[in-house]
């Protein structure tokens, strides 16, 4: 069974989505398995996965009937993952080559584990969204380093959670409403579980 299972909601992301692949059949840490859900789009996004995934064993595509969201296909990748743990990864967005291996060396000592990442600005420029908890950190310690800080640790990137935490909070959250901001709102109930 896969360590972390990797889950990449995809919807007409064609000209990123080969390097945000590349990114995870690439880590040095190779128990994982890679999720990409086809959310109906109308590119080449899907094709490029399922070249991929006749080249690794480890890419699973599953294809919604309909359109459902960034949630909804998100919550979808996470029911067809194997492994204890998960990762989001927008198609769009790639990870450091070591990530996995990092990760999972601490694992068993977390229901959730924090990184940092890097972003690019409307003007080209990357700027490291570094994140710096100690180990220490309680949960009221945590939410109180968000609130305070300027950088928006508010979703779900940059974040492995345990499976069974998330679907917990997944189960308390009302999705048959459409909100703004959703991946933040279901973060408090992953906070509350």
């Amino acid at each position: 069974m896969p360590k972390i299972s990797i889950i990449l909601p995809t919807y007409n992301v064609e000209p990123y989505i080969e390097r945000a692949l590349q990114s995870c059949i690439n880590q040095t840490f190779k128990d994982i398995e890679v999720i990409v859900v086809d959310d109906c789009g109308n590119d080449k996004s899907i094709e490029i996965a399922k070249d991929y995934a006749k080249k690794d064993e480890r890419i699973k595509i599953i294809h919604n009937e309909k359109n459902l969201g960034l949630l909804r296909a998100r919550y979808e990748g996470m029911k067809a993952a194997i492994s204890d743990y998960i990762m989001f990864l927008d198609p769009d967005d790639y990870l450091g080559l070591n990530l996995c291996e990092n990760i999972v060396k601490i694992t068993n000592e977390y229901d959730m584990i924090c990184f940092s990442m890097f972003y690019q600005t409307k003007e080209s420029k990357f700027v490291k969204n570094e994140f710096v908890i100690s180990k220490e950190f309680d949960l009221e310690d945590y939410l109180r380093y968000c609130a305070n800080s300027k950088q928006c640790y508010w979703n779900l990137c940059g974040k492995v959670f345990k499976k069974e935490i998330y679907l917990k909070a997944y189960n308390g959250f009302n999705y048959s409403k459409k909100l703004i901001w959703e991946k933040i709102y279901i973060f408090f109930f992953i906070y509350y579980y």
